[in-house]
C-alpha cells in the first residue's frame, strides 16, 4: 500500500504541477476569456449600457472612446468619417434619444460579435415652427476586441435600418414603405408606399434612391399622386459601385383651406430604408455540362 502511495505522490509531483507553468497561463486565460461565461456576458452588455448613456450625452470627445482607431463600417466610414457625422448629427438633432437591446453575443479569442437592437427618438422642428418626430430602427452587429478590461468597437455591418420622419398629418396616418434588405449590384428591384389617409385629406408621393455617402448628396424628388388603392411603386437599378443605398419615400398631406379655394400643406412624411448591396463574384464560373464536355 505504501508503494502506491509513493507512485501517487511522484504522479502528482511529475504532473501536478504542470498547469501552473508560467508559459500556459496566458493561453488558459485566452481560453477562459473566449468563453461565453456569466462574466464575459456582463462586460459587453455593461460596455454597451454605457455606450447609449455617452450617446444619450451627445458628449462626442468620451463617446469617441468606445471606438478602435482602426474602425470601419459596412459602408465604408472609418474613425474620422464617423466623428464628423455624429458631430453633425448632434449638432442638428441635440435631444435625440437612444436605447439598444443586446440580443446575443459570440467570443472569439479576444474578439466578439454582438447583435444590438437600436432605436432613437427626436422632436423637431421645421421652417414654419411646427413640431414633428423622428423614430429609427436600426439592427446591426458589433465587432469587438478587447482592450484592458473593457472592449472598443472595430466595426459595424448594419443589416436594417429605419428612419421616419413625421410632421403634421402625416403623424396620424397610417404608412407601410417597404423596400429589399439584400440587392445584388446592378439588378434591378422595387420599393412601394402604402398609406391610409382619412377622408379628406389629399396626399402626393415620391420615391427615390441614394447610395450611403457623406456628406448625403439628396435627390430631387419627383411627386406623383397615389393610386385608387393609395400605393406608389417604383422600379430601381441597385448601383454598380458596390456602396450600399437608401430608399427614400416622402409624402406630402394637404387639406382645403377654410374658404375651400386653395389647398394648405398639413403633414409631410420623410420614410428611410437601408438598401444593402452584394458586389457581384466574378470568380463564381459555373459551367453547364455541354460545356464542361467541350
Amino acid at each position: 500500500m505504501k508503494r502506491f502511495i509513493g507512485l501517487f505522490f511522484i504522479f502528482i509531483l511529475l504532473f501536478g504541477n504542470v498547469s501552473v507553468y508560467a508559459d500556459e497561463l496566458p493561453i488558459r486565460n485566452r481560453l477562459n476569456e473566449s468563453k461565453a461565461t456569466f462574466s464575459n456576458k456582463y462586460s459587453v452588455v455593461k460596455f454597451f449600457q454605457e455606450h447609449v448613456e455617452c450617446a444619450n450625452q451627445t458628449n462626442l470627445e468620451n463617446f469617441l472612446k468606445f471606438y478602435s482607431q482602426d474602425y470601419i463600417s459596412n459602408d465604408g466610414f472609418n474613425i474620422e468619417s464617423t466623428t464628423y457625422l455624429f458631430k453633425e448629427l448632434w449638432t442638428q438633432y441635440g435631444n435625440v434619444k437612444y436605447k439598444n437591446c443586446v440580443n446575443s453575443i459570440a467570443f472569439f479569442g479576444d474578439t466578439a460579435m454582438v447583435n444590438v437592437t437600436e432605436t432613437a427618438t427626436a422632436t423637431l422642428m421645421n421652417d414654419k415652427n411646427k413640431q414633428g418626430q423622428l423614430k429609427s430602427f436600426v439592427d446591426v452587429i458589433y465587432y469587438l476586441k478587447r482592450k484592458n478590461k473593457s472592449w472598443v468597437i472595430t466595426g459595424e455591418n448594419i443589416l436594417t435600418e429605419q428612419i421616419n420622419i413625421l410632421w403634421g398629418d402625416a403623424k396620424s396616418v397610417a404608412t407601410h414603405f417597404e423596400a429589399p434588405q439584400l440587392v445584388g449590384s446592378g439588378e434591378e428591384y422595387s420599393a412601394t408606399l402604402f398609406i391610409a389617409p382619412p377622408q379628406g385629406i389629399l396626399a402626393i408621393g415620391s420615391i427615390s434612391s441614394e447610395v450611403v455617402s457623406y456628406p448625403q448628396k439628396p435627390q430631387k424628388d419627383i411627386f406623383k399622386k397615389f393610386s385608387q388603392d393609395y400605393t406608389i411603386e417604383r422600379i430601381m437599378t441597385a448601383n454598380k459601385e458596390n456602396t450600399n443605398e437608401y430608399v427614400i419615400a416622402t409624402i406630402g398631406y394637404s387639406r382645403p383651406s377654410a374658404s375651400g379655394n386653395n389647398m394648405n400643406l398639413s403633414g409631410f412624411a420623410c420614410l428611410i430604408r437601408r438598401v444593402n448591396v452584394v458586389p457581384k463574384n466574378k470568380f463564381i464560373n459555373i459551367k453547364d455540362d455541354k460545356q464542361q464536355k467541350k
